[in-house]
């Protein structure tokens, strides 16, 4: 794996992230845009190094960016919004096409959380782009949160009263909760057609039926898998191998350019 800093102007911002190519490839590679869930950053904790890895060790590239306001990017966590960060992500996929080590024809885009919500976006404005779309615990759940007057179990009126939402110690300012009733988050992913891979645990704060719901959407294009045990996170082993081991064959199996078979990668990722 060879890993470099990228560092790419999006609007008003620098976007900084990571690329990781892998070794003995020449030329330009199938390769996987990953897409961090809601205040968090390119590696997710690690769960998107380990993903990055494995997928490097079929041949396949990945790009790991932070939206802006997290992560290493430029931008305010408080001015955070859905709409800004696929308009920023539409972007971004634009960008990292161009980029020599990629396949622009040989995009694949991987989500969680808030991540899984924006990739669906950018497959359904750039479908042309996009390979294959997989989720981990897709946040769709946000809408009807907000719409409600909650946000994570907490309440949100305190943004009429402060201008800001307190979330684990960093503020969301208005923007995210003007947004959030009437946002369409099904009726705008229409529009791509591609195979869709939607992993869930039934241990998910998000209701499995917002997984769900998806399958009105892609229809027969996508096969959802409810994994028992499985958290919002995916934090046990078990669990965390097994999302990375879809994903891996999720991507290959889609991918336009020959990959390395399994049993020529240690371990048989």
């Amino acid at each position: 794996m060879n890993l470099s800093p990228l560092a790419l102007e999006v609007g008003p911002h620098v976007l900084r992230g990571s690329l990781y190519l892998p070794d003995g490839v020449a030329g330009p590679c199938p390769t996987a845009v990953l897409h961090h869930g809601f205040g968090g950053s390119r590696t997710e904790a690690g769960s998107f190094v380990d993903l990055a890895r494995a997928l490097n060790a079929r041949g396949v590239a990945v790009v790991a960016m932070d939206r802006a306001g997290q992560g290493e990017s430029d931008g305010d966590f408080a001015d955070i919004s859905v709409e800004r960060d696929v308009r920023d992500s539409v972007e971004l996929l634009d960008r990292i096409a161009e980029l020599d080590a990629v396949d622009a024809h040989d995009l694949h885009l991987v989500g969680l959380s808030m991540g899984a919500v924006v990739a669906s976006l950018v497959a359904a404005q750039r479908p042309e782009r996009v390979r294959s779309l997989t989720f981990w615990s897709v946040a769709a759940v946000f809408v009807d949160e907000i719409t409600a007057g909650r946000l994570q179990g907490q309440p949100t009126d305190v943004v009429e009263r402060v201008g800001w939402f307190d979330f684990y110690g960093r503020r969301i300012g208005p923007a995210l909760f003007a947004e959030a009733p009437g946002f369409d988050v099904y009726g705008r992913a229409r529009g791509y057609s591609g195979p869709v891979r939607v992993l869930h645990g039934d241990a998910d704060f998000v209701p499995v039926r917002y997984a769900e719901a998806y399958r009105e959407v892609y229809g027969d294009a996508m096969e959802l898998t409810v994994v028992p045990g499985a958290d919002h996170g995916w934090s046990t082993v078990p669990t965390r191998d097994l999302v990375i081991r879809e994903t891996v064959a999720m991507v290959c199996r889609h991918a336009g350019t020959r990959v390395r078979p399994t049993e020529d990668v240690e371990g048989g990722v």
